[in-house]
């Protein structure tokens, strides 16, 4: 057998299916620094969900804030803020190898109401001033750290808004829909009045503020159309000034898209020149990282302002994971390769796969935690476990064409094998069944495959083949006999909670007469 080409892969479908119909799903694509590699790419398997309780808040995780000192974190559940903190640790084992995982267990304690139950809220806190700040658009909530006591302000100079930044002390809001900007008293203690004539206009163009973000101590002002950069200059009537000369000539098509990565920010983008591009800065430069697959993707959604995103870091990869409520769908660059691939949650009932249940997240205890988008749930999010809460994981890898490139005559497919890491089944233990939340029943994990030849239009029935058992090292995932077509499109899948790296796959095929 040779080296199945294209078998490890970003997703990437044309605008024709017959020239390109990759799909990736729950898998990324590792690209091995060295040279000496069995295979230079590999598939890894993306993140499960272990379950970290339920807050009994109900409604979708609208926010999340880690206090200072890290030992606690602000949250917002529906209509409700919680305060999250560390109850216990316990060790637990999630492979067969019995790798042990120091995982805390949380308490969730209820800190105050707020008026609205839905959308986005900003969170942030002024370090010395012992407030942490919530705003959800028309009103401003502040939370005292130390005192554990949580209002609504009701300072008739606060005008709203749907983000909060915070620099150097100050807290920066934006009054919706306008080009106005605004600060608190330095280091606000939650009962100062606010100075109405600290505010500033985004006004170098005509566009509203759509969002806005604080990256390395600089205020980005992104508009409709167009972004403006301001700093902390400690003017004597407002503390910031406009950065000149940074004014950048794209807007904000989501205005909850926008995120940190380590080299800047990154976000949904819209322009006077068209929409879809998705921006990352690096200083004062943009440069677009939607391909032509996935701005052609974006063309076809009927709603795309509902976007949200945000970015982590796991195993030396930062993904920027963009979810579309409307569309159903969660899509997730890697910064460290520069490809796409699909995050999805499945439903057993149903049979498909729906948008990333992760609405919101933090770096939080060393693990990241993330908030359920319909429901009161927390979970850690890690490669260290196979399910999605109490759903199975599934991953789906749709591979390239392949055909005879000669002459295009038909092929007889003999074999192909996938290379898992085999014996790395779960076992049956309490800790598992802990940290999984339901007991460990599937010992001998399976791998489905099935195949398209028309290009992906119309699909024959799943084969499975074993990964292997627990301990089984050498077990081949192997399927033989697949027939004979002249254009073929696999598809591989692996829903059972069980290790899903892929190291590669061999294909052994031969070319026949017309």
């Amino acid at each position: 057998m040779s080296e199945f080409k294209g078998f490890v892969g970003p997703a990437y479908i044309a605008s024709n299916i017959m020239q390109d119909n990759q799909a990736l799903i729950n898998w990324f694509v590792e690209i091995d620094q060295t040279d000496g590699a069995k295979v230079a790419r590999a598939l890894l398997g993306c993140p499960g969900s272990a379950d970290m309780g339920n807050t009994y808040a109900v409604g979708p995780a609208r926010g999340f804030h880690v206090l200072p000192g890290g030992a606690s974190a602000v949250a917002v559940f529906g209509n409700t803020a919680v305060l999250i903190t560390v109850k216990q640790y316990t060790n637990f084992s999630t492979t067969a190898q019995a790798v042990q995982v120091n995982r805390p267990s949380f308490t969730y304690t209820y800190i105050g109401t707020l008026n609205t139950g839905s959308g986005a809220v900003g969170i942030r806190d002024n370090g010395a001033g012992q407030i942490c700040a919530i705003v959800d658009g028309p009103y401003l909530y502040y939370y005292n750290f130390i005192t554990k006591v949580f209002n609504i302000s009701a300072d008739p100079n606060f005008l709203g808004s749907n983000f909060i930044c915070e620099i150097d002390g100050w807290f920066v809001f934006c009054k919706p829909n306008s080009q106005t900007f605004y600060t608190s008293p330095l280091y606000w203690n939650g009962s100062t009045a606010f100075d109405a004539t600290y505010f500033a206009l985004k006004d170098n163009a005509s566009d509203n503020i759509v969002a806005m973000i604080e990256n390395n101590r600089e205020l980005w002002l992104v508009g409709e159309n167009t972004t403006e950069i301001w700093y902390n200059a400690g003017g004597q009537y407002f503390p910031f000034s406009r950065l000149q000369g940074t004014m950048i000539q794209n807007g904000c098509g989501a205005s909850q898209s926008i995120s940190r990565w380590s080299g800047g920010l990154v976000w949904l983008a819209k322009s006077e020149r068209g929409n879809n591009d998705i921006l990352v800065t690096q200083g004062y430069q943009v440069k677009n990282i939607a391909n032509p697959f996935i701005s052609q993707l974006l063309d076809t959604y009927p709603v795309i302002s509902d976007a949200s995103a945000y970015v982590y870091n796991e195993e030396g990869h930062e993904f920027y994971v963009l979810s579309f409520p409307t569309q159903d769908i969660t899509w997730c660059y890697d910064f460290s390769t520069g490809f796409w691939h699909q995050r999805a949650s499945f439903n057993q009932a149903d049979g498909q796969f729906h948008q990333c249940r992760a609405s919101a997240a933090m770096n939080f205890q060393g693990m990241i935690i993330t908030g359920d988008y319909q429901f009161g749930y927390v979970y850690w999010q890690t490669r260290k476990v196979y399910k999605d809460r109490n759903n199975p994981l599934v991953a789906l890898r749709r591979t390239p064409h392949v055909w005879d490139k000669s002459d295009r005559n038909r092929v007889r497919y003999k074999r192909i094998q996938v290379e898992f890491t085999p014996g790395s089944a779960l076992q049956a233990t309490v800790a598992n069944t802990n940290l999984y939340g339901t007991p460990i029943t599937v010992i001998n994990p399976q791998a489905s495959l099935r195949w398209s030849d028309d290009g992906g239009q119309t699909w024959g029935n799943e084969h499975l083949a074993p990964i292997g058992t627990a301990g089984n090292t050498k077990t081949r995932t192997i399927w033989r006999k697949l027939g004979i077509a002249r254009d073929r499109v696999f598809e591989l899948r692996v829903s059972d909670p069980v290790n899903r790296d892929i190291v590669g796959a061999s294909l052994d095929g031969e070319p026949l007469g017309a």
